[in-house]
Formats: C-alpha cells, structure tokens, sequence
C-alpha cells in the first residue's frame, strides 16, 4: 500500500526531522512503520503515512472493536461493560462542563456514546467514516453523516472527539472546521494518548497506543496545547483517563509477549497499570488524557 512522506509538522511547520522508533503494525500487515520527532518542536508523527484513500485498509479487523463493536471474546465482553460505565463518566464530565444540550462525536464509532448522550437529553449527531461502523450506529436511531463537511450547524455546546484526533490526516483543518462549528460558550474535549507516561516509556515500540499507521500523530500535554492554539482554542483543563493505562498495557503485554499465557499477561498489565498512574500523578502523565477548551476570539 503507498505511503506518502509528511514534509511539515502539523504543529509548528517545521521541515526536518529525526528518528524515534520503529514499530510494528500488530493488528493486521505486521509491517514496520517509523515514528519521528520533529526537530523544532518534538511533535512525534508516523512518516511516511498511508494515504487517506488506503489508510481504510488498515482498519479491516474483527479486533478493531470500535469499529465492530465486537463481543465474541471474554475480553470482549468485559472491555464492553467496563466502556459502559465510562460512557456515563464521560456524560458527566460533559455535562458539568457544558452550558447547552447539543453535541457533535467525531468518529463516532458503532454510535454508543452518542446513544447514552441521546438517551439522557441530548440532541446528539456523530461523524463516522466507517461504512460498518456507521451503519452500526444508525440500527441505533442515531443521525450520523460520514464527514464532518455534512456538518452546517454551528451552534453546538460540545464537540468530542474520544481518541480521533490522532487518526485524522488533516487535523488542523479538522480543529478549525470545529471552531467554526463550536458555540460562544461551547466546549471542544479531545481524548488521545500520551506518550510521555510511564507504560509508552516502558512498553516503547510494543506500546499499543502507538497504534501504527492507525495513529498518524502521537501527543504529549505541550505540542497538543499549541496546535489547539493554532487553531483558535484555549486549553482550560487536563484530565486523566485512568482505566486506559490497564487497556493499553494489557495489549502492550500481548504485543510483547504473544505466546504468554492469556491470564499471566493480563496479570502484569494490571500491575504495569496500577504503576503507570502512581507514576502519573505529580506531572499529569496518565496514559491517555482529556483536554477540556474553549474557542478564543480567533475566527477561521
């Protein structure tokens, strides 16, 4: 499949990089991917990249569950319900930081945050590129368009986009669209990794949150403050998301450690994550954070 090279950085349009790493592709090719830093600003990004046209491929997986939404496994079944409860944890974050009751889910997946938004008041529209994904979300009774360009209404009072932002080839063009889509008072949240916690420095190229070619970008607390700034948004707050640390090293064990008995690596991915967030809590280095803004007076 083609790559192609990123020749600027999307956060401060430097043109050189260097290596980090090389890491692998262990959900479907196996292929070796590199990831590189930029030399101005230490944004790290997958170079080369698949192209938007073919970067499909590469999410063409039973395993890929937000897409499928898949419950065949014992694993399965429990990441469904533990992603349960953190929907209601995320309605309520949403709900103590919003003044309004309409919302906007890019990549919205088989729809089942937008569900439990739905249910409880809101009127809830979600953007989902994937045709099995969308269509799983629309036997829900949910409105879903395929790109967020269908999108004209600009009074939304939050936008979220729960560990999208890396996926997306054009993400400056996405905060801006955003911006102009965002109420007054509205709120932007952005889930995505971080690479700067304790299981992305240990499990290094077997960290899961890695997620290559998937994941185009990977983002630490500075470079994801400046390209929202860039694009109109002033960062208000920073949340952990803590049970991400015991799903990505669960996966990071798996990836590590492919023959190991299934329990033993569960087993030390619950310790590695239980570690990863004592280890998080002075410099807010979770696994994965939540970065709660607002629009500044900035126009697009």
């Amino acid at each position: 499949m083609k790559l192609i090279p990123v020749e600027l950085c999307p956060v401060c349009g430097y043109h050189e990089f260097s290596p980090f790493l090389t890491c692998k592709d262990f959900l479907i090719t196996h292929q070796s991917f590199y990831l590189e830093k930029c030399l101005r600003c230490g944004f790290t990004i997958t170079n080369p990249q698949p192209t938007l046209e073919e970067i499909g491929n590469y999410y063409l997986s039973e395993k890929y569950i937000s897409h499928t939404g898949g419950d065949q496994s014992l694993f399965d079944r429990v990441y469904k319900k533990i992603r349960l409860r953190m929907l209601k944890k995320k309605r309520a974050l949403i709900e103590q930081k919003s003044t309004g009751c309409k919302i906007l889910d890019i990549g919205c997946g088989t729809g089942d945050f937008l569900k439990e938004m739905k249910e409880n008041g809101w009127k809830a529209i979600g953007v989902e590129p994937s045709e099995t994904a969308r269509f799983k979300a629309q036997e829900k009774e949910l409105e879903i368009v395929k790109n967020i360009d269908e999108i004209e209404d600009d009074t939304f009072s939050a936008i979220t986009l729960w560990h999208v932002l890396e996926h997306l080839h054009n993400p400056n063009e996405y905060l801006k669209k955003i911006h102009s889509l965002l109420s007054t008072s509205g709120k932007l949240i952005v889930a995505v990794p971080n690479l700067e916690s304790y299981d992305a420095n240990y499990y290094k190229n077997y960290w899961a949150a890695y997620d290559v070619p998937r994941h185009l970008w990977h983002f630490n607390k500075t470079t994801i403050k400046k390209m929202m700034e860039q694009c109109g948004f002033e960062l208000n707050e920073v949340k952990p998301l803590m049970f991400d640390s015991y799903y990505v090293s669960l996966l990071s064990e798996n990836h590590l450690h492919p023959n190991r008995n299934k329990i033993v690596n569960a087993a030390f991915a619950f310790c590695r994550g239980i570690i990863s967030n004592i280890m998080a809590i002075k410099k807010m280095n979770y696994s994965s954070l939540i970065y709660i803004a607002s629009k500044c007076e900035k126009k697009y």
